[in-house]
């Protein structure tokens, strides 16, 4: 459920700030909802983001360039598409997206997906991780993965170097920012407000009607417990033939 209101609440942005939901005159298109296209340039950003979504948090980047030629892959990231669609067609036509909270989360979340792009391509695109580092860190540590299949043991440590070194460079980035912008914090009108009509409820929030904060798709580098990495992706192409002995 939370998986499907992030998805909604993320393309309900494109939608209105993007206008992918138009209709579209371009020819190349990979599906029609009541004659409404999914063009293939749609399609192909959704892909490389299920893609990404589904193999950085396993941990196999390195499944991403297979995976791409894999027509399974192509169909369930078509199938997610098309499954979005319907559901935003029922959604316009309740009016949800001219909803004033529906509208500030919009504007929230238009902001996530800029701030996204950037960590992505200026800050964790250019992280790598040697080999050297990763059998070093091993070494050190060889207690910790007795129990542990090696290729899953790399994984796990070139994970945590990484955000170790992602860590790094986000605090020196901040540090260079907060010298180069003027910040002024206003924190009185922050303070809450303790009164009678104001006190918490049994459930340990405060009463009223609101929604919740569902949590964008961020960049590639994602400070979660390593999912089981998935299986190979089945590709189209053509097998090399094996050699003779």
């Amino acid at each position: 459920m939370k998986m499907l209101k992030n998805v909604f609440i993320f393309t309900l942005v494109l939608v209105l700030f993007i206008g992918v939901y138009s209709c579209s005159n371009n020819k190349n298109w990979v599906a029609k909802i009541e004659g409404e296209k999914i063009s293939l340039e749609e399609f192909n950003t959704r892909f490389e983001y299920y893609l990404k979504s589904k193999y950085m948090q396993a941990q196999r980047p390195d499944l991403i360039p297979q995976a791409r030629n894999s027509m399974e892959e192509r169909k369930a990231a078509l199938k997610d598409m098309i499954n979005e669609r319907l559901i935003l067609k029922e959604a316009r036509k309740l009016k949800l997206h001219k909803r004033e909270e529906v509208q500030s989360l919009m504007k929230l979340y238009t902001q996530q997906i800029i701030l996204n792009a950037y960590i992505e391509e200026y800050l964790a695109g250019d992280i790598q991780v040697e080999e050297e580092e990763i059998m070093e860190f091993y070494n050190k540590n060889r207690n910790d993965f007795r129990n542990m299949d090696p290729d899953m043991a790399k994984r796990r440590i070139k994970y945590q170097l990484m955000m170790q070194k992602y860590d790094r460079k986000i605090m020196e980035v901040l540090a260079q920012l907060k010298n180069k912008y003027r910040i002024d914090e206003n924190e009185s009108a922050i303070r809450p407000i303790v009164s009678e009509k104001s006190v918490m409820d049994g459930t340990g929030q405060m009463p009223g009607k609101g929604m919740n904060m569902p949590q964008m798709p961020t960049a590639n580098i994602k400070k979660t417990e390593p999912a089981p990495a998935p299986e190979a992706p089945k590709t189209d192409e053509p097998k090399a033939e094996e050699k003779t002995k």
